[in-house]
């Protein structure tokens, strides 16, 4: 009975607003707890590491939040969708030392260099954080967000470029005109990078 008074609810989208970012950061946490790409960084899957990952999330949604959406049902967000014009990304510099792969920091540091390197140079928009809540998964949210996001890119004759590391995530970015460019291997787990031409 909820999920069906869950189905019938309104999924309103709007802009994340300052005072919504540690309720956002909290629920891209819970939403990508279980990515692989999390798991391997993080190394587990618990409170602690959910923990750390929203603290992750804060940070970006304050420093660099581009153009974020919410999805919210009533007062509850229960999505997160980020966007933000890009020519290309950093790629600071870090020495291969075998021990740093015990390192928290060190493992994200490369895992955001991996992706920096392959970031395409040309002007686009760059998709990510995207997460629904576990509970909310399987509603039509993500899709709901997803079509903003080709809204705003196609208005501006944009192209747009994602990173993820899951087929069903493939799948449904395929779904939006996305395909897969490139893949690599980062900490043994398989990451698609994914570009989509401008649809005028």
């Amino acid at each position: 009975m909820l999920s069906i008074g869950l189905k019938m609810q309104t999924c309103r989208i709007s802009f994340l607003q300052k005072s919504d970012i540690s309720e956002a950061s909290r629920v891209l946490s819970e939403a990508m707890l279980k990515v692989p790409i999390h798991i391997a960084i993080f190394q587990g899957q618990g409170k602690k590491e959910r923990k750390i990952i929203a603290k992750m999330f804060f940070e970006l949604l304050t420093d660099l939040p581009g153009i974020t959406f919410l999805a919210t049902i009533g007062t509850q967000i229960v999505g997160v969708m980020r966007m933000k014009s890009c020519d290309g990304s950093t790629v600071t510099e870090e020495r291969a030392q075998p021990e740093k792969v015990n390192n928290l920091e060190w493992r994200k540091s490369h895992w955001r260099n991996e992706w920096a390197r392959h970031d395409p140079l040309n002007q686009h928009w760059h998709l990510g954080p995207v997460g629904v809540l576990p509970s909310h998964q399987g509603k039509g949210i993500g899709t709901k967000l997803l079509s903003r996001f080709c809204q705003e890119v196609d208005a501006c004759l944009s192209p747009a470029y994602l990173e993820t590391d899951t087929d069903k995530n493939v799948r449904f970015y395929e779904q939006f005109g996305f395909e897969v460019v490139k893949e690599t291997e980062i900490f043994d787990v398989k990451n698609r990078y994914m570009w989509r031409p401008p649809i005028s």
